[in-house]
């Protein structure tokens, strides 16, 4: 049975500038089901991160104009109250950002930030606390980096700390925007590992939006590829790794060296091996 759609997005159409401004947005549809990983992937400028913070109601703030439908949990987005879509912020999904350094105030600790976050959404003072501190030891860190300000951190531990939240919310829905991007490839892994748990013990669902396909292809269910604002493909991560069917689909598995060896969701047991590989000798 097909798990039921957590995401649809139907139509949409995100527009900035005047009322005639073309769209850089354009997707006819693509859903996301319950407990499902999905890859967006696309060249610099395709409407990755756009399409992202379309779903988060957050290209308002830019003055963008949203047309079509993008459902979430059954509730409608587009045109949804700015305080409902916030109370949904958090609670039924939340963002990993590519820049964690925009989601701490320089002025506090990032623990403030943590456990403000927490309790907004229902978490007791001690719950808080406690989730706060599993989450950073899920990415390796210790609890004493709570009291720590921003500017403290690294680039990569900051990172890891907007991941623990995230992970701390346990959210229906997840959208990781170059969440790894700053990692070293060991907490990559970690990372990855970690967003797995998250599905397996609360059947989250992640948007996972990057550059790197061959993360991807092992991380996730289906990859969708964006070009110029639009889905040119949809399909299954083996499917799609080992058929592209668009032109700039193959170009960016030409551009994934990692991709030679690397196991891919979808094909274990497919020749009897226990698991797959793309590009293996």
């Amino acid at each position: 049975m097909t798990p039921a759609r957590l995401l649809e997005l139907r139509d949409v159409r995100v527009s900035f500038g005047h009322e005639t401004a073309e769209p850089v947005l354009h997707i006819d549809e693509l859903a996301l089901h319950h407990g499902e990983f999905l890859g967006l992937v696309g060249e610099s400028g395709a409407g990755k991160t756009t399409t992202g913070l379309t779903v988060l109601g957050l290209t308002r703030h830019a003055g963008a104009r949203v047309t079509g439908s993008i459902r979430l949990a059954d509730e409608e987005l587009v045109g949804m109250a700015g305080r409902r879509l916030r109370r949904l912020r958090g609670s039924v999904m939340a963002l990993i950002p590519q820049n964690p350094a925009a989601a701490f105030s320089p002025v506090l600790p990032v623990g403030v930030t943590v456990l403000r976050t927490l309790r907004l959404h229902g978490c007791g003072r001690a719950e808080a606390r406690r989730r706060a501190v599993a989450g950073l030891e899920r990415v390796g860190l210790p609890a004493g980096h709570l009291s720590r300000y921003p500017h403290q951190l690294s680039g990569g531990q900051l990172q890891r700390v907007a991941i623990a939240l995230a992970s701390a919310l346990r959210t229906r829905l997840l959208i990781a925007d170059e969440p790894t991007s700053a990692l070293d490839v060991t907490t990559q892994a970690q990372i990855c590992a970690l967003l797995a748990e998250l599905r397996a013990a609360h059947g989250t669902a992640v948007l996972f939006i990057s550059h790197d396909l061959a993360l991807l292809a092992g991380l996730c269910d289906r990859i969708a590829v964006l070009h110029r604002g639009r889905v040119i493909e949809d399909r299954p991560a083996a499917d799609l790794v080992a058929t592209p069917h668009d032109p700039l689909t193959r170009r960016l598995l030409a551009a994934a060296p990692r991709l030679g060896g690397l196991p891919v969701r979808g094909e274990e047991g497919r020749d009897g091996s226990g698991g797959g590989v793309v590009g293996g000798a």
